[in-house]
């Protein structure tokens, strides 16, 4: 696998499986026989000076959804280019909640855990628990980023990389879901998750 890019010092990591889309390195093949593009991890050297933070309860992480949900569909709603490429507008993604699930459950487990990676610690990769969710796709992403508390800092990590930029603005996905969790004991604290899709 080849390294991602570093972008501003941030470590995020995007999956993006769409039809003739690949933004980074490694392979595997859907039932769809899709390419997916897996960046490397980036790291934030100096991580988000939020240290009082307390697990997420509920009413934050429903605000947390909300608000990433608002910053996405602004983010979709005019052009912009993606390291090289350009992309047009998109249309809205919808919330979806088997989507928030899957997304919920890999940012829990990375906190809870201590490790950042699109493989969770039972070798599953991110269509695995979108489908353990109930969620089934004819095209489906991930993003996860780590180190920022709030919405708008991670939303510039993944708009700042091309590869997390291009799942954002991508029109092959019409769902989103959102997963944040923090984790006291862990090297980056707060863990966030998106995954996207379309469903069959």
């Amino acid at each position: 696998m080849k390294t991602g890019t570093l972008v501003s010092s941030l470590r995020i990591s995007s999956l993006l499986v769409a039809s003739l889309a690949l933004f980074a390195c490694g392979q595997a093949e859907t039932e769809q026989n899709e390419t997916e593009g897996f960046p490397a991890p980036i790291a934030t050297d100096v991580v988000d000076s939020d240290r009082t933070a307390q697990a997420v309860d509920p009413t934050q992480l429903a605000k947390f959804r909300a608000d990433m949900l608002v910053a996405v569909n602004k983010a979709r709603s005019v052009a912009r280019t993606c390291g090289t490429t350009s992309y047009p507008a998109a249309p809205a993604l919808k919330a979806n909640s088997k989507l928030d699930t899957s997304s919920q459950g890999h940012a829990a487990s990375m906190a809870a855990k201590n490790f950042f990676s699109h493989t969770g610690l039972d070798g599953s990769q991110p269509w695995d628990r979108m489908k353990r969710a109930g969620y089934n796709y004819s095209a489906a992403g991930e993003n996860i980023a780590a180190g920022n508390s709030t919405v708008d800092a991670t939303m510039k990590q993944w708009l700042s990389s091309p590869g997390h930029c291009a799942n954002i603005m991508s029109r092959n996905f019409t769902e989103i879901g959102i997963g944040y969790d923090y984790g006291a004991s862990s090297t980056y604290k707060h863990y966030w998750v998106q995954n996207f899709g379309k469903p069959l």
